[in-house]
């Protein structure tokens, strides 16, 4: 951790999650030794910040290259008009993620992290909450872990588009645990009696948004946020005025391990 630290000039930005990245993104991406620095620190920290690095969209790609393989977005969201792989999230457009959530749990092996980049910022507020689900874990009590052991949970985003996952992951790098239900596509534990999960599911969605697991990411121009998808959830704060526009890039890595 020590030389990782010492070559990217890593800071830490909160006491559960996230560090600032100081080496410049240039640099980072003409070294693979820096590259095989940041992907090794990403899980560890969850959220990697680089402050005004304006990448260009194909620089913003390559960043993504570095954890993973950049894939397309699901969904139809806006692309960028020279580069596929970039999705555009411009609030002109009516476009909100203010809801607590974990990218693409409905489907069966969602994206691994993204690549976040700020285009458009408002003059006030449009911050990015980001939670460590491992955190929230962490905190629970014994007896909580113990009764979701071996859970499962439905995430969807209609009936026809639909996963199931354990409620507790196993992070495939770490081997760290986390709690892997969402505000916006968990509907509910399928092998809990409905009046069980109706209680705990709840729970769990209010345990995880608990500030004190949190991240809270003040936009300036040319800022770059990487996050691990595998064990945060992130919120995006709809309380600015004007145009919010931000360009996403995902990849994909190692995926949790899958399960019958």
């Amino acid at each position: 951790m020590a030389d990782i630290t010492t070559s990217l000039g890593l800071r830490p930005l909160s006491g559960h999650l996230a560090a600032e990245v100081l080496a410049p993104l240039a640099d980072v991406l003409a070294d693979d030794g820096l590259q095989s620095s940041l992907r090794a620190a990403l899980p560890d920290h969850g959220v990697l910040v680089m402050r005004g690095a304006s990448p260009t969209p194909a620089q913003q790609i390559e960043l993504a290259d570095v954890f993973g393989e950049a894939r397309p977005p699901l969904g139809q969201n806006p692309r960028h008009p020279d580069h596929s792989l970039v999705c555009v999230f411009d609030s002109d457009g009516g476009y909100k993620a203010d809801k607590w959530h974990t990218d693409e749990t409905f489907v069966d092996q969602p994206c691994s992290g993204a690549v976040l980049s700020m285009q458009v910022k408002p003059e006030v507020g449009g911050d990015t909450v980001w939670t460590s689900t491992e955190a929230a874990y962490d905190a629970l009590s014994n007896g909580m872990k113990t009764l979701l052991d071996n859970r499962r949970a439905r995430h969807e985003i209609n009936e026809d588009n639909f996963a199931i996952h354990p409620v507790i992951q196993t992070h495939p790098l770490t081997g760290r645990k986390c709690i892997y239900v969402n505000d916006i596509f968990t509907r509910g534990i399928i092998n809990l009696p409905p009046t069980e999960s109706d209680a705990i599911l709840p729970f769990l969605i209010r345990h995880v948004q608990r500030p004190d697991f949190s991240y809270r990411h003040m936009w300036h121009d040319g800022d770059v946020v990487i996050w691990d998808n595998r064990c945060t959830q992130h919120y995006a704060l709809n309380d600015f005025a004007g145009r919010r526009v931000v360009h996403r890039v995902e990849f994909h890595a190692e995926p949790f391990a899958t399960t019958d």
